[in-house]
């Protein structure tokens, strides 16, 4: 065979080579599909919850809990917006002559707290999302929201706003979100979402709230509960369908990680997505047990979810995009890792303010500090090495992804 034929025929060869990677996006931990997996039972529990909507009443508030990873996020702001998109709000009700006064209307509106962290940004979110027309966010203040919002929200016309992600470092209580959007109207109701259960909320799972002594209605409590293991493993190989090419996850690297993750779909996710940005670098065809095994040791226990390190204003995300580029000798020690990072042309930041903010990451939960007694930040102080509390593997590849 001549020479040419030989580099033909491996060209071609090269060129039919199957992808490991179809679409990274589908294994993304801080993606929510439009159909969740496994929460069928959870999802009729808000149903039930909401059924008085469809009479015209307001259902009374309402707060979804569940540990980190089990689905509330992806149940909730799914079925919101297909009750916004179901339901026909005031807005969009057809007024003639004739009409008389008959069953109010509801509308639907999810904010995510994490983006919406102040009084300010919270009315703004729920307004915005109740409206057709855009809401100014410059020009206005707290009471011309509160105005807006109280004559958006009429007699004829309910509101039920999901607030999600309450509780966390970076956002308010779940009574803070419902005391801000009660007062506003008598005709809001509001469905919170976080991992702990509100201290006022009635247990059982009931659908309706109980009102005490006093007359205080308590919050109708619903909570979701960790992943069953087969369901886990439902959610994995329905992500990785869409994410990787066919039979390059294999059954048994699945369940390892089903298993390992222990109901945390977060988890599982980030650990595949870490070991298929692996992979992929390497030009594997297959998602094997050493790149399994790396993304899951990349994810730290009981670390803390990428969407709180996304939701951080863009500085700090700088500072983690130099801290995370550094190898163990750069991050020997805050004083090290605040050098080297000061030294990235990412930040512009000066050292103090760096060392600041890795201190308060680390208050939040996103950095951690491990004790080193084998040597001194700091006049006989310890020193403390910081170690991100997330997926790096996870948090390059969507960073690359974002940009």
């Amino acid at each position: 065979m001549r020479l040419e034929d030989r580099i033909t025929r491996r060209r071609r060869r090269g060129g039919t080579r199957r992808r490991l990677v179809r679409d990274l996006n589908a294994l993304d931990p801080t993606a929510h599909p439009e159909e969740p997996t496994g929460r069928g039972p959870t999802l009729e529990r808000i149903l039930d919850h909401l059924d008085p909507v469809f009479d015209g009443d307001l259902p009374p508030d309402a707060h979804v809990h569940g540990p980190k990873g089990v689905g509330k996020s992806a149940v909730v702001a799914t079925l919101f917006e297909h009750l916004a998109s179901a339901l026909p709000s005031q807005q969009s009700v057809i007024h003639t002559t004739t009409r008389t006064a008959g069953t109010p209307t509801t509308s639907f509106a999810y904010v995510d707290s994490r983006d919406a962290s102040t009084e300010f940004a919270l009315l703004h979110a729920a307004l915005d999302a109740l409206c057709d027309e855009p809401v100014p966010s410059q020009g206005v203040g707290v009471e011309a929201l509160r105005e807006r919002l109280t004559a958006r929200v009429a007699h004829d016309e309910h509101a039920v706003v999901a607030v999600d992600h309450v509780g966390e470092p970076e956002t308010y209580p779940a009574a803070t979100a419902v005391e801000t959007l009660s007062s506003v109207s008598p005709h809001v109701s509001v469905l919170t979402v976080g991992r702990e259960p509100r201290s006022d909320a009635g247990e059982g799972g009931a659908a309706d709230g109980t009102t005490d002594a006093t007359g205080a209605t308590d919050a109708a409590s619903i909570a979701v509960p960790a992943y069953e293991r087969h369901s886990l493993v439902d959610i994995l190989v329905a992500r990785a369908s869409d994410g990787v090419t066919r039979n390059a996850l294999p059954h048994e690297a699945t369940r390892e990680v089903a298993e390992w993750a222990d109901g945390d779909a977060h988890d599982a996710l980030s650990a595949l997505y870490g070991a298929a940005t692996l992979a992929a670098a390497d030009g594997a065809d297959a998602l094997d047990t050493e790149y399994v095994c790396a993304g899951i040791d990349a994810v730290p226990d009981d670390g803390c979810s990428l969407g709180r390190v996304f939701a951080l204003p863009e500085s700090r995300q700088r500072v983690l995009q130099s801290f995370v580029a550094l190898g163990d000798e750069e991050t020997a020690s805050v004083s090290a890792a605040t050098e080297n990072i000061a030294a990235s042309p990412r930040v512009s930041l000066s050292p103090a303010t760096i060392r600041r903010v890795l201190y308060e990451l680390s208050d939040l939960g996103i950095v951690r500090r491990v004790s080193d007694c084998d040597s001194t930040d700091g006049p006989g102080r310890p020193a403390t090495r910081p170690i991100p509390n997330f997926s790096t593997l996870a948090f390059r590849g969507l960073d690359d992804a974002e940009r």
